[in-house]
């Protein structure tokens, strides 16, 4: 099997796993997946993250956050110990796979094509044979969407974390509000590959906000885009640390 089409297969493969991981239990912490392989700082010291979802795009309203995120999530890679390698070393080689094989995304549906799966190997080839990376890390802001609920504080959980309703306007909620409505919220999954055989070595993801707000101003509340997205540190602290979990190991999580 050529490498490209053994490349195509595993990452339609790894694909299809991510989409069909989800909540564990009667919670909604997701069933992260983890090669213990990975802990290992000798074995896996240099790692890079990319400056590409792992699959679609952010929505574009979350995009311009992204960096923020990374920056992040680099950080805390480094304390625990791994060596971050500049982005740019992924983005340049992403930018020559792209302009050899087209864009990676349909121009009529926005979804990913052939493309995409093949300018990833083409990437991760070049970097096992011409940089020191271990592994990479892709970092995806997606949007989930969530339901409050009707009764009691109206709380909502998704991906491990537990978030209240925002409000702007108005004098306050009526009694019979229509609480069973989809909202959107946008939460941090996390992939890393090996950078040489292309195994998946983590999956992982955190909640991190609800990005809609209830405006109280029409005459019958809506739900609304917030105004301020992905501002709150200690959200976005809290996403960051269950995307990594349990590669890095929150405290938050009982064993």
């Amino acid at each position: 099997m050529s490498f490209l089409r053994l490349m195509t297969v595993f990452l339609f493969a790894t694909i299809l796993a991510a989409c069909a991981a989800g909540p564990i239990g009667g919670g909604t912490l997701y069933a992260a997946k983890l090669e213990p392989k990975l802990q290992d700082r000798n074995q896996y010291k240099n790692l890079v993250i990319a400056n590409i979802n792992w699959g679609r795009e952010s929505r574009n309203y979350i995009q311009e956050h992204e960096i923020v995120i990374d920056n992040m999530v680099a950080a805390k890679l480094k304390k625990a110990g791994y060596n971050i390698l500049p982005q740019s070393l992924f983005a340049d080689a992403w930018l020559e796979a792209t302009r050899k094989w087209g864009s990676p995304f349909d121009d009529t549906t926005g979804r990913l094509n052939q493309a995409w799966q093949i300018s990833v190997g083409e990437t991760l080839k070049q970097l096992s044979e011409t940089t020191e990376i271990d592994a990479v890390v892709f970092t995806s802001l997606n949007e989930t969407q969530v339901y409050f609920s009707p009764s009691g504080s109206h709380t909502t959980h998704f991906l491990g974390v537990t978030r209240k309703p925002s409000t702007r306007g108005g004098e306050g909620i009526t009694a019979d509000f229509d609480w069973i409505q989809a909202v959107d919220a946008v939460g941090l999954y996390v992939k890393v590959l090996d950078i040489k055989d292309f195994a998946e070595l983590f999956d992982g993801a955190g909640g991190i906000e609800v990005t809609e707000t209830l405006d109280l101003k029409p005459s019958t509340p809506r739900w609304a885009r917030s105004k301020r997205i992905l501002d709150n540190e200690s959200y976005i602290e809290e996403g960051i640390e269950l995307a990594l979990h349990p590669w890095i190991p929150s405290k938050r999580i009982r064993k």
